[in-house]
């Protein structure tokens, strides 16, 4: 398998990631959980973030920075409080914690790889 499609089967790993979330935001919702209105509207954001990563990964790019300093506002929190608390470790929010910097860092390394190959001129070795 080459770089270009090892890229594209972390995305898609990723985006398969965010529409499980999303089917979780969908049940949370039906079953009445206190944020129904918060579940169906990242229900829309993960579906539109798997889309992008699967369609136009430069633009999941910037979507990804963009949710990453929201998500890493609300579960980082939870994630911090949970391990300063008594009890069992928040491990949604240590998940969200670790994807979408993983997620981050495959993007940009994709990116700049891409923009090496394409640029290399035809004589070189």
């Amino acid at each position: 398998m080459n770089r270009p499609e090892l890229f594209r089967l972390a995305r898609v790993v990723a985006a398969i990631f965010l529409v499980v979330s999303g089917v979780r935001h969908v049940v949370l919702a039906v079953e009445g959980d206190p944020s129904v209105p918060r579940h169906w509207l990242f229900v829309g954001i993960n579906l539109g973030l798997a889309l992008l990563l699967v369609r136009w990964p430069k633009a999941a790019l910037y979507a990804t920075a963009l949710l990453s300093i929201q998500q890493m506002a609300s579960h980082g929190t939870a994630l911090v409080r949970s391990i300063e608390a008594p009890g069992p470790v928040d491990v949604a929010s240590l998940a969200v914690c670790l994807f979408f910097p993983a997620l981050i860092a495959i993007l940009v390394v994709e990116r700049r790889s891409l923009h090496i190959f394409r640029t290399r001129p035809s004589n070189a070795p």
